[in-house]
């Protein structure tokens, strides 16, 4: 009995102490590898997996920062209220980052100064909140709003433009298609 015991106790001490080297043989991967996540991210398993807002292999970049650029792109205006489709236009469109993560204005080279947008950028998706912007020396005010994504270095942009200060209610929807320029 006092054998059975022993062996017992033996065999437990046994199985702790194998199980403690085999898992001090296991490695940390990402201290092997020396991986860095920088702005707030972790490492997992040897990949960084980023904070909110940043993206990359060490979460090295912003988020709103692969949309700064100019696009050259093709506009296609569709007017609501029954009236038929303006001619496609061709413009540039500015996308500049703010500091932030998220946060970017766009800017038509085209058309007027006045219409700079705030928009918002979550991975891919851009979302242009509503917001009115007066035109100056005129009484006219439009509504803007719309959403868009950035997929392989094409902009795809639909943007409501509605005229809301005049009794007039005009509205235009506009689709952007537009690439990146390298």
């Amino acid at each position: 009995m006092k054998k059975i015991i022993f062996l017992t106790i033996i065999s437990v001490f046994a199985a702790f102490g194998l199980s403690l080297y085999m898992s001090s043989c296991s490695q940390d991967v990402c201290k092997t590898r020396n991986v860095i996540c920088n702005n707030g991210g972790t490492c997992n398993d040897g990949d960084c997996v980023c904070a909110a807002g940043y993206e990359g292999d060490s979460c090295q970049y912003k988020v709103n920062k692969k949309f700064d650029s100019y696009y050259a792109c093709s506009a296609r205006v569709e007017l609501i209220n029954n009236t038929p489709p303006s001619n496609d236009n061709d413009d540039t469109l500015r996308i500049k980052a703010l500091n932030d993560k998220f946060g970017v204005k766009i800017y038509s080279i085209r058309d007027s100064l006045v219409e700079v947008l705030t928009a918002s950028v979550v991975g891919n998706a851009i979302t242009i909140k509503e917001q009115n912007i007066q035109f100056p020396l005129t009484a006219a005010i439009y509504k803007y709003y719309g959403t868009g994504s950035l997929n392989s270095g094409v902009l795809t942009i639909t943007l409501y433009k509605e005229l809301i200060s005049m009794p007039a209610n005009k509205a235009s929807k506009i689709t952007y298609v537009a690439y990146k320029y390298e």
